[in-house]
């Protein structure tokens, strides 16, 4: 474990002591994810000490951003999760038994595989996991496992046909015909570099090479109808078993194009038979602490389930521009505070992540005339026009401008790489 002061706040020799100063609120981890960044800000700006910690092994090819923020009271370098995961975890532990943390929020599906075995080792250091029960994880980490609560409880779902062997394509081809779409049941199984995502098919080839790169991983297969509607999600704190905040959105673009991050994200009011589904959902499960549940409506308009996210997800931004402070919320609930209640929330708020906007109209150039694409013109005006419409970035804070400009960077950066192409 490699810990270095953040530039411009702190001394890189400044002692490891367990004296006051040396003392942490909490541990971010992952720190590479946008929403990673945005709980430091929000939980800094609460007056509380952070840390934030990232695996070795998601440095691309520079430290995380986030380390630059002026609420990082220190960056911490952790084993690779994906080659060492009990490593990764000893170090948090150490970490944690060594400045007292009293919480650590992950906020990535490998982190949370990596942490949750040593859950008692932290709570007797006086140190709460900022997530669910292991058996709530069981269930919300399995795409199949998830659909089967939901079909006991009369949650539509896109009609799905388990595949896990390439024979079993034949029974998807005739039930659902092409496009369909392939997605894993687990996005993390610990043997793969980074979480698998969905991918639409459309003949015969493309499924058979999808269908062997995901059974590769370990993970099961799932093959489902395609659903052509836009995207909906609403961001859930489950205390106690009651709903104490929501905060919905829809995606207008994701990247990748098909179950990937959302690169703008609107708030809206969360329709009364999307909220409904959700909360019967995340409590049959049993999940408590923040979650995410997504859906994506059929041509008819039909919202159709497609996963929950039982962590704070790429769109917790969004829901904190629009006024709802789910990392306050989260420390609240994890340290066992009264959580303060939360206020009614703006819609029609946009947020936008320039970098993956960017990778959108590349990955679209590439995909003309596939579900999910739109023509080259359309595409750049889409863009561009976006300009005009949002007002408020992922990274970009005034008030905490350094990684914003590192984001900057990295975004210029790539493009060279993709001019020079």
């Amino acid at each position: 474990m490699t810990i270095g002061a953040t530039p411009g706040q702190a001394r890189q020799d400044k002692p490891e002591t367990a004296g006051e100063e040396e003392r942490y609120d909490v541990l971010i981890l992952d720190a590479s994810c946008k929403q990673s960044l945005a709980s430091a800000r929000c939980l800094g700006r609460a007056g509380l000490r952070v840390a934030l910690g990232e695996s070795v092994s998601q440095y691309r090819p520079d430290q995380p951003s986030s380390f630059l923020s002026r609420y990082c009271g220190r960056a911490v370098t952790l084993a690779s999760y994906t080659s060492d995961p009990e490593s990764y975890a000893a170090e948090v532990v150490t970490f944690v038994s060594d400045h007292g943390v009293k919480v650590v929020l992950p906020a990535g599906d490998a982190s949370i595989a990596a942490l949750a075995p040593h859950r008692r080792r932290l709570a007797e250091l006086g140190c709460a996991l900022a997530i669910a029960s292991d058996a709530a994880l069981e269930i919300a980490n399995d795409k199949a496992r998830t659909l089967e609560v939901a079909a006991q409880l009369g949650i539509a779902y896109p009609q799905s046909v388990a595949v896990s062997g390439i024979e079993d394509l034949r029974t998807a081809e005739t039930e659902l015909g092409y496009p369909f779409v392939l997605k894993p049941t687990i996005s993390w199984t610990g043997t793969m570099a980074d979480r698998v995502v969905p991918v639409e098919v459309i003949d015969e080839a493309e499924a058979v090479d999808v269908t062997k790169r995901f059974l590769a991983t370990g993970t099961g297969v799932l093959a489902q109808e395609w659903a052509s509607g836009r995207r909906e999600g609403v961001t859930l704190l489950i205390a106690n078993g009651e709903v104490v905040a929501s905060c919905g959105h829809v995606a207008h673009r994701t990247t990748p194009a098909l179950g990937g991050a959302s690169v703008i994200r609107e708030s809206i009011e969360v329709p009364d038979e999307v909220l409904d589904a959700s909360v019967r959902l995340v409590k049959a499960i049993g999940l408590e602490g923040p979650c995410e549940v997504e859906y994506r409506r059929s041509a008819s308009g039909r919202p159709l389930l497609m996963e929950v996210n039982a962590r704070l997800a790429g769109t917790l931004e969004n829901a904190i521009q629009a006024g709802v402070d789910f990392p306050l919320l989260t420390w609240q609930w994890a340290t066992g505070q009264p959580i303060a209640p939360a206020r009614p929330y703006r819609t029609g708020v946009r947020t936008r992540w320039l970098h993956g906007d960017l990778r959108w109209l590349r990955e679209n150039q590439q995909r003309i005339g596939r579900p999910d694409s739109v023509s080259a013109a359309r595409a750049v005006w889409t863009f561009a026009s976006e300009f005009i419409r949002t007002r408020h970035y992922d990274y970009f804070d005034r008030h905490d401008f350094r990684p914003g400009w590192a984001e900057l960077q990295n975004t210029a950066t790539v493009l060279r790489k993709v001019w020079r192409r």
